[in-house]
């Protein structure tokens, strides 16, 4: 009875699980709609629109963009803010605070009637100082299938005074002790007087001076060393001798506190796609092994193999992976939850590598003729765990 009430137990998780894994490929279905994520493969979607624009700072323009797509049921455009420059952009039309910037096939903002087919207006205001600046346009449907196309803007001043270009900075972030150096460009029709790097360390109610130094075609700054938390705000300030003073927007910087960098989601790990049978497999010749253990365990050897091979495939996928992919590899998330995300795939890559180096011991001893659960166990519980991670992080992974 108790044989029994136990297999009924681990054919109940496998079934589970099964569902689970199935839900959660359904619901990354919905994750189509965030086009920085999708491929640019050679799919028959076009995007069409200007390839560069003058306006001048804080100006709301208008982009005009039409799209063709394929024989399927959902078609989108959008500018979403993580790709390029698109974060110093404000989409003005269509405004939806959810989501700024998508267009869907006939919706209100689609002036083409046409299925698969695209034609909007958007009004979008340029950021508030010069510099020129790469806005991405994406399109996508089901398959994968995506496109993007870029245009270039070029935010000029408009007027007298100088125009300042985008700083550059190095290091990112300093650490404690450690300079932080601003080069930027500046331009004018007349002749430019002074360039200062300003900064405060009392949330602007001081400011400091750094008188800026022309090099290659650049102006070149350095604020000084601070502790480790210190908040610092800094800002460049130009004239030329029209007699106008502009004045750059605010920045700032913490001290030893580098900020996390956007994730990108794996486009070559398969998830659920081979984590789920593999899953199945493991649990179903576990539970036959415990039925009868001299009739199945050759079946039970089997599909614990069959399973091994399906996650290591899974592994060596991420292998293929850019490198941000493995930026949760940092001990240091381990511990850290002020970042939920971080935390949660760091445990999934930590957790991933005991688990294979279980399995891989189990698979050897497997071939050996030595029959033990005392390594194989540890993996299938892993794994269990490890995919139940996955459909958080399947969740709430948006590049």
């Amino acid at each position: 009875m108790k044989r029994n009430v136990r297999i009924g137990l681990v054919v109940f998780v496998a079934i589970l699980l099964l569902m689970l894994g199935a839900g959660n490929v359904l619901a990354n279905r919905e994750s189509e709609l965030d086009c920085a994520g999708c491929h640019n493969d050679p799919t028959g979607l076009t995007i069409t629109m200007a390839s560069s624009i003058d306006v001048t700072p804080g100006e709301t323009f208008q982009l005009d963009v039409t799209a063709t797509g394929l024989s399927q049921d959902v078609f989108v455009l959008r500018i979403p803010d993580n790709v390029d420059d698109n974060a110093e952009f404000t989409i003005v039309i269509p405004d939806i605070p959810s989501d700024p910037g998508l267009v869907s096939d006939d919706d209100a903002y689609d002036q083409d009637p046409a299925a698969n087919a695209i034609q909007t207006t958007y009004n979008i205001t340029a950021p508030s100082f010069s510099g020129q600046f790469t806005l991405t346009v994406f399109a996508a449907q089901h398959t994968p299938a995506g496109a993007s196309s870029s245009i270039t803007v070029n935010v000029v001043q408009g007027g007298g005074g100088p125009a300042i270009g985008l700083p550059q900075t190095s290091p990112e972030v300093p650490g404690a002790g450690e300079d932080f150096t601003v080069t930027v460009s500046v331009t004018s029709n007349n002749t430019i007087t002074y360039v200062i790097l300003q900064y405060s360390i009392t949330n602007g109610t001081t400011w400091e001076n750094v008188t800026m130094v022309e090099s290659v075609g650049a102006y070149v700054g350095t604020i000084p060393a601070h502790p480790n938390d210190q908040e610092v705000l800094w800002r460049i300030v130009a004239a030329d001798n029209s007699g106008m003073e502009v004045v750059g927007p605010t920045q700032s910087y913490t001290v030893g506190q580098v900020p996390v960098e956007p994730i990108e989601l794996p486009q070559l790990h398969y998830g659920w796609l081979l984590g789920a049978p593999a899953l199945v497999l493991a649990y179903l010749g576990t539970a036959l092994e415990y039925y009868d253990e001299e009739r199945f365990t050759k079946a039970h050897g089997i599909m614990l193999s069959l399973a091994y091979i399906l996650t290591s495939i899974n592994v060596l996928a991420l292998f293929m992976e850019p490198a941000s992919v493995w930026t949760a590899m940092n001990p240091a998330y381990l511990i850290n939850m002020s970042n939920m995300l971080l935390f949660v795939h760091s445990w999934h890559i930590w957790l991933g590598i005991i688990s294979m180096i279980f399995g891989t011991l189990a698979f050897i001893t497997h071939l050996g003729g030595w029959k033990t659960c005392n390594l194989g166990l540890p993996a299938v519980v892993l794994w269990t765990i490890l995919g139940l991670m996955g459909i958080y992080l399947g969740e709430v992974f948006v590049p």
